[in-house]
């Protein structure tokens, strides 16, 4: 996609910049110099920022709306890696890599704006700043750690903890933002099954079955968890003690 990046005014504090947990110990000097560095796009739902395979010149941070990651399965369905909203680096790990290429598709799931920072600016950032340096490993690391979990639960897991942890994990998440034990589904069935690692069908079949039991009721992509303890159950194996 050829999007048209927009200067930002020099006047103008980027909240979601200067309010960053990584930034907000800064001095302003230096987080007005990043800044300055950036520029600002606008998209809306269902558009292409960036392809699998594209040059990294600029990581994202989302300042409005959602973005996700995904790749496309041999069998052409999507395969979704990640969601990101507001004040979340989109592929930041890309950004030190060798290759410098985006490693996933972007696709906006909503209207919003993100800044764009230039990866050779944040290379010099770390480089500066060794305190903005070991906030960013910190974060590759806990998302190295959340990966190796991730995949010692997929192999070692029925598909019922695997769709248990997920609704927790959406609750958790979300409950500030939905009413009572209430999730939205931020991904259609046949991608939820991909991520979960099991046959569409199977999830099918599955859901059908704690509705019957009444431990979830289901209305469009709203989910509404009626039965905690037996999803906490269910999903025990997956809590880690740090």
């Amino acid at each position: 996609m050829t999007f048209v990046k927009i200067p930002i005014p020099t006047e103008e504090h980027c909240e979601v910049l200067f309010s960053h947990q990584w930034l907000r110990n800064e001095p302003e000097e230096v987080v007005l110099a990043l800044q300055r560095a950036c520029c600002r796009i606008h998209f809306q739902a269902g558009e292409i920022l960036f392809r699998e395979g594209d040059k990294m010149r600029y990581c994202p941070l989302v300042e409005q709306g959602e973005l996700q990651a995904f790749r496309h399965t041999y069998q052409g369905d999507d395969k979704v890696f990640g969601q990101f909203a507001r004040g979340e680096w989109v592929a930041l790990a890309a950004v030190f890599m060798e290759h410098g290429r985006f490693p996933m598709n972007i696709r906006a799931l909503s209207a919003g704006q993100a800044m764009l920072i230039p990866r050779e600016t944040l290379h010099q950032f770390c480089l500066q700043r060794p305190t903005l340096a070991l906030q960013l490993l910190g974060n590759l690391s806990q998302k190295l750690y959340a990966t190796i979990n991730q995949i010692d639960w997929l192999t070692s897991s029925s598909a019922g903890e695997r769709l248990a942890d997920y609704l927790l994990r959406l609750h958790r998440t979300q409950q500030d933002s939905q009413p009572n034990a209430q999730v939205r589904l931020p991904l259609n069935r046949g991608q939820l099954a991909t991520q979960l690692g099991i046959r569409p069908e199977t999830l099918s079949r599955l859901m059908a079955e704690w509705q019957r039991q009444g431990y979830i009721t289901c209305r469009a992509s709203y989910i509404t968890l009626c039965n905690l303890d037996y999803l906490r159950a269910l999903a025990a194996q997956a809590q880690r003690p740090f």
